[in-house]
């Protein structure tokens, strides 16, 4: 091979190699300017684990933990953050790591909605992980400290110097732009579920009602009290259960978005008949089951939702996804 043809395909390469360059660049840059490109861009960063926290404000996130049927929900604004329930013993990593990931290394605020074992079996790994400011709790009586893991849960925060807040309808607190008000339990209720701490949060002119496992004579008793429980999110009470979420509750609360946490196993929920009362009242329903987390983002006009698994596997009302 003579030198000048080396020469000419070492030019040639050249050449092609710069075109190529010039190709990529182009390509980076559209992928940048365009709304399709940064979907692109955005959700590959999400898959390979980096926190591209997708555009988000930070005036208000309520993010949904898929972490079985169990509760777990992060609420984040201006560089607050406030967590209540945190699943079963074996979600404390999972909820852990999702917090580290989002770069919530401490919480203003832990919160109890009540003491079963899928509200709070996490909370001591997670306070293994993360600092606490305050311990929320429902000002009640009933709540056991036997065998539900409460005794060992106070105890834990007591050595920590954890402050601990018990609230009661009407006592509120601020976190960030967000206002936290407790609603219920309205009464005394011999059961856990019904026993649970409702919190109503506003932020502008977005609200949510948080209900735990509240269930139909707390529900009742709710909106007897004639307290505003018309609001735009819903945390769906109790995963699901038939026992919750009473048509006339869901009239009273007219959600436009409801968040059920859930997971496939022998109760079967979330079920069809509540499922069907939402979509009566016009609910987008979303779940963790089918859509994994779940994070609401309000930017103070409006709301957008983003899901962890774009494709939903069985059930479909939503009319328009965030991708």
């Amino acid at each position: 091979m003579s030198k000048s043809t080396a020469s000419g395909r070492k030019t040639s390469f050249v050449r092609r190699f710069r075109i190529m360059r010039v190709f990529m660049v182009l390509s980076a840059l559209i992928i940048s300017i365009t709304p399709a490109g940064r979907r692109i861009f955005s959700q590959a960063c999400y898959e390979f684990g980096f926190n591209d926290r997708r555009d988000e404000t930070g005036l208000l996130e309520i993010h949904i933990l898929d972490v079985g049927k169990a509760d777990a929900i992060l609420i984040r604004s201006q560089d607050h953050a406030a967590l209540i329930d945190a699943g079963k013993f074996d979600a404390a990593d999972t909820v852990a790591d999702y917090l580290l990931r989002h770069k919530v290394t401490a919480l203003d605020y832990l919160i109890m909605s009540h003491p079963d074992s899928d509200h709070i079996g996490g909370m001591p790994g997670v306070l293994g992980e993360i600092s606490v400011g305050a311990f929320v709790q429902a000002d009640t009586g009933y709540f056991s400290e036997e065998g539900s893991g409460l005794s060992a849960l106070l105890s834990m925060l007591e050595q920590n110097g954890t402050d601990t807040m018990s609230m009661e309808p009407g006592d509120s607190f601020t976190m960030g732009q967000a206002v936290f008000t407790a609603i219920g339990p309205m009464g005394s209720f011999e059961d856990p579920n019904n026993s649970s701490l409702v919190l109503r949060m506003d932020c502008r002119d977005f609200s949510a009602l948080f209900c735990g496992d509240m269930e139909y004579d707390a529900e009742q008793a709710l909106i007897l009290s004639g307290q505003d429980i018309d609001i735009d999110l819903l945390k769906v009470g109790h995963h699901g259960s038939s026992t919750s979420s009473s048509l006339r509750f869901l009239w009273e609360t007219s959600p436009k978005y409801a968040a059920i946490s859930t997971a496939l196993d022998r109760n079967l929920l979330p079920r069809d008949e509540v499922l069907e009362r939402l979509e009566d009242v016009g609910a987008e329903i979303y779940r963790t089951d089918t859509d994994g987390n779940i994070v609401f983002i309000y930017d103070g006009g409006r709301v957008r939702v983003r899901l962890d698994k774009e494709e939903r596997t069985d059930y479909e009302t939503v009319e328009h996804r965030p991708f």
